[in-house]
């Protein structure tokens, strides 16, 4: 009886430890070593008029013993479901990349490696230059950016935004994350010859030129706005316009850029009284919006035109960030024809032109 009995109890345990056995099995497994990779940056930058590619970006981030060089800031946040509730834990704050040449040129941030958390999804957001964002923005996190307001009147720095999302579940997490940079303001440039005959005044010259909305009325060109860039899957950046005004914008001067028969009056130089105007290679950074008809026009000065101002009505047109807008006004006696030229502003030549 005795013999039986324990027989019984051997049997009883053995069962147990395999019930336990197979309960526990499976909801622990070995981590897939994808996950146990650091998380590593690839950075996309649209041409600028100043960053014309990666390689520019990257020597821009590349850290100097002055201090001098920029970064692109990093936000980060995971969601994870925890007993099936979703809770968010934030990653990277404000994390600044830099770009470190040497044996393996890569985009690192200091500090200990970041390491992916096993079934969680990120929202990352990065912005160029770090320094500047930091100071703009109002409020910044992985899902957000929102700041203002920005007044391109001070301000002619091109600024560059990226958003993007990884599901640990269905990514490879060996790869990099990619940002893809984008341009968060238009350009805008104006050029003006003379055509068809018309042959300038001796020593004639472009002696200043600048934008001017014609009255004080609501919806009018603004300098300024709020800046709001949100999204993950498929980032959005939108532009709300702040304030407007009748005062001369943008102001540039010159004793006389030559005004040569079908040469360009307007032309970069270097140590004009008005450079927020003509840096850039003469781009013209600006607020993306709507400009209505005949409110906004643009206006010069000639030199042995008495001090008398021209002016050219902007025709209606939408400014859109990450576009170019090259004007030509061609001047044909008293008369003045004004084109557009429109391009996104990654393309080095347009990419179709529209006459207005």
């Amino acid at each position: 009886m005795k013999q039986l009995c324990h027989i019984y109890i051997l049997l009883t345990a053995l069962l147990t430890l395999a019930g336990c056995a197979q309960e526990t099995g499976f909801p622990f497994p070995e981590l897939p070593s994808a996950y146990k990779a650091p998380i590593t940056w690839s950075i996309t930058p649209e041409e600028t008029r100043a960053l014309t590619n990666s390689n520019v970006l990257q020597s821009s981030c590349t850290p100097v013993a002055d201090g001098s060089n920029e970064s692109i800031g990093i936000w980060g946040d995971y969601t994870l479901n925890s007993n099936g509730k979703d809770e968010t834990f934030q990653e990277f704050i404000a994390t600044e990349l830099t770009y470190i040449t040497g044996s393996f040129n890569s985009w690192e941030y200091s500090g200990e490696p970041r390491y992916w958390t096993y079934q969680a999804v990120y929202d990352f957001r990065a912005c160029y230059p770090q320094k500047l964002m930091t100071s703009l923005m109002t409020q910044m996190d992985a899902t957000m950016f929102q700041g203002g307001p920005i007044n391109t009147l001070e301000l002619q720095e091109d600024i560059l935004l990226a958003a993007t999302q990884v599901n640990t579940r269905t990514a490879n997490l060996s790869e990099p994350v990619r940002l893809d940079m984008r341009h968060a303001f238009a350009a805008i440039k104006f050029k003006v010859k003379a055509i068809d005959g018309f042959t300038p005044a001796t020593d004639e010259g472009l002696t200043s030129c600048w934008l001017q909305n014609k009255n004080n009325n609501t919806n009018l060109f603004s300098p300024s706005g709020y800046l709001v860039h949100s999204g993950n899957t498929q980032p959005d950046i939108t532009w709300y316009p702040y304030e407007s005004t009748t005062a001369p914008m943008y102001l540039w001067r010159h004793e006389g850029v030559d005004f040569i028969y079908e040469n360009t009056l307007y032309t970069p130089n270097a140590g004009l009284e008005g450079e927020q105007y003509t840096h850039n290679d003469g781009w013209l950074l600006v607020v993306p919006q709507k400009v209505n008809e005949g409110t906004l026009s643009f206006c010069y000065t000639l030199k042995n035109a008495g001090g008398q101002v021209f002016s050219v009505d902007i025709p209606a047109i939408t400014y859109e960030e990450g576009k170019k807008y090259t004007y030509m006004l061609e001047i044909k006696g008293s008369e003045a024809e004004l084109k557009v030229t429109i391009a996104p502003w990654n393309h080095i030549e347009s990419s179709y032109d529209i006459t207005i």
